[in-house]
């Protein structure tokens, strides 16, 4: 599947988009960009080369920290008492569309790379994720992230976990 992904502009439809899921089409319509320009989190567009205004897919990005004594016991004895730096992958969502084709993958992947890059220049522990539902925390899964004991839709990735992924 050949696609740009970029930084969500004004160039781009958000208003054609639907992924089935409201919430998330109606934070790409009348949110992110809000959200962009107070720099309170970075949003991702998929598009089709031949028709790059289409949005066929989206993710944001933006920071954060976690508590350590909500991570499971065997990451938790090596952390520090007091919250640690996480990058929230607030949302990820495909066009009903495209949907079954593995764009999910493709932006989760897109996701982990940037998030790889900028720990290179801040301290990230994690990808933390909360999941929509049982499906969306399964799609997590499969890619190692681990759910919180006590939050089984929030989810973790490790950023060792993280490298190993991205190469």
């Amino acid at each position: 599947m050949e696609l740009i992904i970029a930084p969500l502009g004004k160039q781009h439809d958000r208003k054609s988009f639907d992924c089935g899921e409201n919430s998330l089409n109606q934070y790409l319509y009348r949110y992110a960009n809000q959200d962009i320009r107070r720099r309170v989190n970075r949003a991702f567009v998929a598009s089709p080369p031949d028709t790059p205004r289409q949005v066929i897919g989206y993710y944001s990005l933006s920071a954060g920290s976690l508590n350590a004594n909500v991570l499971p016991e065997a990451f938790r004895r090596r952390l520090p008492k007091y919250p640690v730096p996480v990058v929230l992958l607030g949302r990820l969502a495909v066009a009903e569309s495209c949907q079954g084709m593995g764009l999910g993958s493709i932006l989760l992947a897109d996701a982990l790379q940037r998030i790889a890059q900028a720990s290179q220049v801040m301290a990230i522990y994690a990808v933390v994720v909360d999941a929509l539902n049982d499906q969306a925390a399964e799609f997590y899964r499969q890619f190692s992230f681990v759910p919180l004991p006590s939050q089984p839709l929030k989810l973790f990735l490790p950023m060792d976990s993280v490298a190993t992924l991205v190469g």
